[in-house]
Parts: C-alpha cells; sequence; structure tokens
C-alpha cells in the first residue's frame, strides 16, 4: 500500500512539474515608465496563431527635445499585433510619421504583472502656436517600465477611443 500512495504522490508531483505555467493573462495592464509616464497594454489572443498578443495600448511620454529646453509631453493610441511568446515580446517598434516607439516586455510567470524598456522619439513644433518656425527631435532616454494586470475585461474600446488612436496598419478609428 505503501508504495502505491508513493507512485501516486511521485505521478501527482510529476504532472504539477509538467504543468505549464500561466504566460500572462488576456486583459489590461497599467503601470508607468521610469519617468512616470502612464502607460496601459491590452492582452488579447491573436486569431491567426492562438497565441497570446499584445492588441492595443495607450502610451504616455515625456521626451526632452535635441538642443533645445523643451520637452515633449505627449500620449497616442495604438493598435496593436505583437505576439507574445514564452512570456516574452522581443524588442519590437510601433512607427508612425509622428512617432517610433522601441519596446521589450516579459510577463511575469503567474501572469499578473510585467516589465520591459521603453525608447520613445517624436517631432513637435517650435515655438509652439499659431506660426512655427521649425520642428524639434525629442528623445526619451531608454527606461524601465511595469506594469500590473488591472482588468480581465475587453478595454481595448477604451484605448481606441483615446484622442490619438492608430491602429496596426497605420489606419485611425
Amino acid at each position: 500500500m505503501k508504495g502505491i500512495i508513493s507512485a501516486s504522490g511521485a505521478a501527482i508531483v510529476a504532472a504539477v512539474l509538467a504543468t505549464p505555467a500561466v504566460a500572462q493573462q488576456v486583459g489590461t495592464y497599467t503601470g508607468t515608465s521610469a519617468d512616470g509616464s502612464s502607460l496601459t497594454f491590452v492582452v488579447g489572443t491573436d486569431p491567426n496563431n492562438g497565441y497570446y498578443q499584445l492588441t492595443s495600448a495607450g502610451i504616455g511620454f515625456s521626451a526632452p527635445c535635441r538642443n533645445h529646453a523643451y520637452v515633449l509631453n505627449s500620449a497616442w493610441g495604438l493598435g496593436l499585433a505583437q505576439d507574445i511568446i514564452d512570456r516574452k515580446t522581443g524588442k519590437f517598434s510601433q512607427t508612425d510619421n509622428y512617432f517610433t516607439f522601441n519596446i521589450t516586455l516579459e510577463f511575469s510567470k503567474d501572469g499578473l504583472s510585467a516589465t520591459g524598456t521603453i525608447v520613445t522619439f517624436s517631432p513637435t513644433l517650435d515655438p509652439v502656436g499659431a506660426e512655427p518656425k521649425k520642428a524639434l527631435f525629442c528623445e526619451s532616454p531608454k527606461q524601465t517600465l511595469s506594469l500590473t494586470l488591472q482588468s480581465t475585461a475587453d478595454t481595448d474600446k477604451q484605448v481606441k477611443e483615446s484622442s490619438h488612436f492608430l491602429g496596426p496598419n497605420g489606419n485611425t478609428h
């Protein structure tokens, strides 16, 4: 009897160890970059391959402008289609005429948080006002970010209704 119980116990331990860890969860992750700028990423499922993927993001940023005292503070809502493999996105860039975001994300094993890095590039007009004379090039330093799962509800709609939303193919909604 003792051998049967030990064998059963070993089988249960083996099954638990073989069960894959949760990569992340579908839902909304919010947090900040190191400079305190707000970030939101929504995780959904890629309809083409079944992987988890980033489906949208709300990215706030603060980017000092080169050779100028001005700091550009802005925010964008983005449609994304970035797959998450082994809890990671790898380095990816989201680009447009108005910005480039270079991002990495890695989700915790329990699926409740993520960490990574972000660098932002964006132009702005100078002086800001009715008759600007030139454009400035603004760049945030590479900085860490941290996110926490807030909701498992579908909140893509909230991000898409932001004032500056661009879909994954550059279309506005």
